[in-house]
């Protein structure tokens, strides 16, 4: 890489420098939440050891009896889910809907089947950071925040490592922070060398969380359906078109699955995924669904089984298994009318795409390897929270008193062709960037504007 001229080195230290000054708080809160996260089944597990741990005793009940146990104990409420035992040890949980609208998730001991206590799940620590992580808790607005910190993340990273580049190589500074300096320079080098050991990560972990994003995710989707490389599974699509005199003639349609493929749990290949309609009626119920469970190979592939209830006319029990490794994903739709699977999307439907999706998530998520996945993925979280928490001090130490501490612009400071060329890419493949540099292009024009009418 060419050195820097003065010129290039002020234009990419600022734009590096307001990026990261409107980033760093975002990021501080997505790697701190992810970091709990990664843990998610532990701490959950905790909080509620008094409800959800048992001591097994015997065989455990069929579904249906802890379903008799749960509407027994909550007259008027609907069930929505039931998540199955990871191990002897622990309760079922079942995810319900209360006569007076309220959610609440109620832990079934499968043995001695009753209830042994009810949360309401907006109010759990684990809830509340996935919450934090997809939209900083400012629904609905907060997504496109948190989409549109991790997309300028990436330009962040580009930046970051062309500021880094050094002009003569050594160690000291470069591969390892000069601990031994004062001021500035030691804040700078715990900001630099740590951003770009953990720079490639940062990238993996903003690009396997963007199709999760509100807005980049779902045009992904949408592009999906024109192209079978990005399409989630074969039986992706829109439903299909109905004559326009029929459609007049109906009310509107409610997809009766949105709130299933809107789940949080839901992989982004179902959740994407158009699912069969159901003939009507519900002549079958928990107990013939139970019985398709042994299709799931969960002796190769370990636990991970969810069963959605039908919410709707014509919406179908959805059975979905999502163990640790992606590549034992799999999703069956029952018909409740007639007990029959009509539909069975797994590994080998899902396209390229999706594939490669599911993986990253769920090496995102700290799964996809077990415990070592874990604790790389906290040790890189807890590293980007230290590097940004640096980066704050030596900006704060290199400012003066009252002042940005940014370099000001002389006449001749532009950026290099070649980031301006990534700038443009980025602006198109994320359009929030595109939107927001615009913005920025009519900030800076009207107070070229000014400067203009008062130098006249």
């Amino acid at each position: 890489m060419a050195t820097l001229s003065p010129a290039h080195h002020r234009t990419i230290w600022r734009w590096h420098f307001y990026v990261g000054l409107l980033v760093a708080p975002v990021m501080i809160v997505l790697a701190a939440t992810g970091a709990l996260y990664l843990f998610d089944r532990e701490i959950e597990g905790w909080w509620n050891a008094r409800y959800s741990q048992i001591n097994p005793a015997g065989r455990a009940a069929p579904l249906a009896r802890q379903e008799a146990a749960v509407r027994a104990a909550f007259p008027g409420a609907s069930i929505r889910q039931v998540r199955i035992p990871h191990d002897a040890g622990e309760a079922s949980e079942w995810g319900i809907t209360l006569a007076s609208g309220a959610a609440r998730k109620a832990y079934v001991d499968p043995y001695r089947v009753r209830v042994t206590g009810v949360v309401d799940p907006a109010y759990q620590p684990l809830d509340m950071a996935r919450r934090l992580h997809a939209g900083l808790m400012l629904e609905p607005w907060g997504r496109y925040l948190v989409e549109l910190a991790a997309c300028w993340t990436l330009a962040m990273i580009v930046s970051g490592l062309v500021l880094w580049w050094p002009r003569t190589w050594q160690i000291a500074g470069v591969f390892v922070p000069r601990l031994s300096a004062k001021g500035r320079i030691f804040w700078r080098d715990l900001h630099a060398v740590p951003s770009v050991f953990v720079a490639l990560f940062l990238g993996f972990l903003v690009l396997s969380g963007l199709p999760w994003s509100v807005f980049w995710g779902d045009q992904l989707s949408r592009i999906g359906q024109s192209i079978p490389f990005v399409a989630p599974s074969p039986n992706f699509g829109a439903p299909a078109p109905q004559p326009v005199a029929a459609v007049a003639a109906q009310a509107p349609v409610v997809d009766p699955h949105a709130e299933h493929r809107a789940d949080a749990g839901i992989p982004w290949t179902i959740r994407h995924s158009m699912p069969p309609a159901g003939s009507g009626g519900r002549a079958v119920g928990i107990a013939e669904v139970e019985a398709l469970l042994p299709m799931l190979d969960q002796s190769r592939w370990g636990p991970g089984i969810r069963i959605f209830y039908p919410r709707g006319a014509g919406d179908v029990f959805m059975i979905n298994y999502l163990p640790d490794k992606a590549e034992g994903q799999r999703t069956l739709y029952v018909d409740p009318g007639n007990g029959r699977v009509i539909g069975d999307v797994g590994w080998a439907d899902y396209s390229p795409a999706a594939k490669a999706i599911e993986w990253g998530v769920m090496t995102h998520m700290g799964r996809q390897f077990g415990l070592a996945n874990q604790l790389v993925n906290l040790a890189f979280c807890l590293a980007i929270i230290g590097a940004v928490i640096a980066g704050l001090a030596a900006w704060w130490k290199r400012r003066a008193p009252g002042t940005l501490g940014v370099p000001p612009r002389q006449a001749g400071d532009r950026l290099p062709g070649p980031l301006i060329a990534t700038g443009l890419v980025m602006a198109l493949l994320f359009p929030l960037v595109g939107a927001s540099l615009l913005v920025v292009g009519v900030i800076g024009l009207t107070q070229r504007e000014r400067s203009v009418r008062a130098a006249r």
